[in-house]
């Protein structure tokens, strides 16, 4: 894989001038051409794992010496180290890559890198010079070694490293006019446990302790918010809560949750060379054949969104992330995706039913649990949405809608105090209210 990379890299000649360079990027690029042309075969045993990657080390020194290549304000070693990381990794993005806060890295023009480290966005040092080399990394060090068409019919493309849990977009010309650009997503190999979040700042251990409950309840979670802002990372630790003997499928367009759940069946959207598509609808509905007990889909973005809906209401627990910019928008983004499946209901009766399949909406802002909402079914419009928790106050409120008592009565998981206000709901809430507050819950 890395020996097509660097055969792309071996066709630019190699100068033999002398100078000081002002840019890292440069030098990185002319050392690691020539090792290439020169070391093939010790390359290709070092991805193979015959020899260790230390090998190439004196290589490269060997070519520095001979060069006398310098760069302004960086030392020698730094400049081996950074070689190597670009003949076997992703070049000078290579040690934030190996950050393991690091969730992604943004390359807006040569001097203007940024990455994510933790719920911090970073200006890097990095600087590729011209837009030439940053034209250069994205063809020879992502498109080459990932094989994926960019080209100017196609300027704009994902590329996809399953091995280090990477997903990179990049532009070029005529799409990107100004510089080409990249933007690598790094999903982390090993899930943050809860106790990982909350050692982060996600959330407090109180908080955590509540999601808990509703999780074991069996509650239908969507977690909403931006882009990079923490919505699979809380998810995929709740996921991890979920009883062992619940089967689980998960739908994907991109495998970022890599659960260790046992009872997890875990499908990826994939459309095959006749052109048939095992999409989330599609898997979703093979599903009901499979003695699925809980539906997670990666992300609703289209149609799919009544493919949530279906199990939801049938009675499957179901979760899923969503992009919205607050916790009561997205069930108003939902009933759009619904409406692109071709249902012709009004919007009015699609949220109606919506209001009776979600129970919890997490909304997550720069990495950290904004708000934290429960859906009522019961009540005005402007009653539907009970505030549960919000990062200004770190005050957990009572739930109230019928359905979530009914969930946690029936796994023994109800608080004091939850459903005092339902009294005029139903009789199996009155019988609720007065277990409470008379200090019986029925937990053990």
């Amino acid at each position: 894989m890395i020996v097509n990379r660097l055969e792309e890299r071996s066709k630019t000649s190699i100068e033999e001038s002398v100078k000081v360079f002002n840019s890292t990027y440069e030098v990185i690029e002319k050392t690691a051409t020539e090792v290439i042309q020169k070391h093939k075969e010790l390359i290709s045993d070092i991805t193979l794992s015959k020899v260790s990657k230390q090998a190439l080390e004196p290589v490269i020194i060997k070519i520095m010496n001979k060069r006398n290549y310098k760069v302004e304000g960086t030392t020698r070693q730094e400049l081996i180290k950074a070689v190597m990381d670009h003949i076997l990794g992703y070049g000078p993005l290579q040690p934030y890559l190996d950050m393991e806060e690091c969730s992604g890295i943004f390359g807006n023009s040569p001097d203007s890198i940024w990455a994510k480290i933790g719920n911090k966005m970073i200006k890097t040092n990095i600087n590729f010079g011209t837009v030439e080399n940053m034209r250069a990394y994205i063809r020879t060090t992502i498109q080459a070694n990932l094989k994926g068409e960019l080209n100017e019919d196609k300027a704009l493309a994902k590329f996809e490293d399953p091995i280090n849990k990477l997903r990179i977009v990049c532009a070029i010309e005529p799409v990107s006019h100004l510089s080409p650009t990249f933007v690598f997503r790094k999903h982390k190999k090993e899930a943050f446990s809860l106790t990982d979040l909350i050692e982060m700042g996600m959330l407090t251990v109180e908080l955590a302790e509540e999601l808990k409950r509703y999780t074991h309840a069996g509650a239908n979670f969507i977690f909403c918010g931006r882009g990079g802002s923490g919505k699979t990372t809380l998810m995929r630790a709740l996921l991890e809560e979920i009883d062992p003997q619940l089967r689980m499928l998960v739908m994907e367009e991109h495998p970022e949750l890599q659960l260790k759940h046992p009872n997890a069946v875990q499908y990826l959207v994939k459309r095959n060379t006749k052109g048939e598509v095992y999409g989330i609808e599609e898997i979703s509905d093979m599903g009901l054949l499979m003695t699925i007990d809980m539906y997670v889909f990666g992300e609703i973005r289209d149609a799919e969104a009544m493919s949530f809906y279906n199990g939801a209401y049938a009675g499957n627990i179901s979760w899923s992330t969503g992009h919205a910019g607050s916790a009561r928008k997205i069930l108003k983004k939902m009933v759009i995706n619904m409406k692109k499946s071709g249902c012709d209901l009004s919007d009015e009766s699609l949220l109606n039913m919506l209001y009776e399949s979600i129970n919890i909406i997490i909304f997550m802002d720069k990495f950290t649990i904004g708000e934290v909402v429960e859906v009522v079914e019961e009540g005005k419009i402007e009653e539907k949405y009970n505030t549960l928790w919000k990062k200004e106050n770190h005050q957990i409120e009572k739930i109230k809608s019928t359905d979530m008592l009914s969930k946690l009565k029936e796994k023994n998981l109800l608080k004091e105090g939850d459903g005092k206000i339902a009294t005029n709901i139903s009789n199996n809430i009155v019988s609720i209210d007065r277990a409470v507050s008379c200090g019986k819950s029925d937990r053990p």
